[in-house]
């Protein structure tokens, strides 16, 4: 029962994004994307995101909302140069606190990991050099704090 209630609550969250941003992207950019060459591509993977997560909503299951990297999404990554591994959720930029590990799908990290997938490898650009990391596991976050 529980179960039922999270996953009930995970999918209003979701239905939650598709509509803000639908009525607010325009707002959004403005407010979050101070760079007009960022703009579009932001808006891009924005719209992007709201195709997966309808996708998600037609086929809804606690394995299809925990396949892809969301907001909301907590991810446990493998840093493979560093061999350790790293635990943090994907959110808005107004709820990003990285002391928190909570960040931003804005930020360098967060662009470049939004719809990853579990046990991939991807290449990470940081300011401080490239490395490549192995999404271990994906859990989307059912909490009114985040996303």
């Amino acid at each position: 029962m529980n179960d039922n209630i999270a996953m009930i609550g995970s999918r209003s969250k979701l239905i939650n994004q598709l509509v803000y941003f639908d009525e607010e992207l325009h707002r959004f950019l403005e407010v979050f994307v101070q760079e007009k060459s960022k703009k579009s591509e932001v808006e891009k993977t924005v719209h992007k995101y709201m195709e997966v997560v309808e996708r998600i909503l037609s086929n809804f299951n606690e394995e299809s909302i925990n396949s892809v990297v969301l907001i909301g999404s907590t991810v446990e990554v493998y840093y493979l140069d560093d061999h350790i591994n790293e635990t943090f959720t994907i959110v808005f930029p107004y709820q990003a606190n990285p002391e928190k590990d909570l960040i931003s799908f804005l930020s360098p990290v967060g662009s470049q990991l939004l719809l990853a997938k579990a046990n991939q490898t991807y290449k990470i650009k940081l300011p401080f050099g490239d490395t490549s990391v192995i999404v271990k596991k994906i859990t989307f976050t059912n909490s009114a704090l985040i996303g």
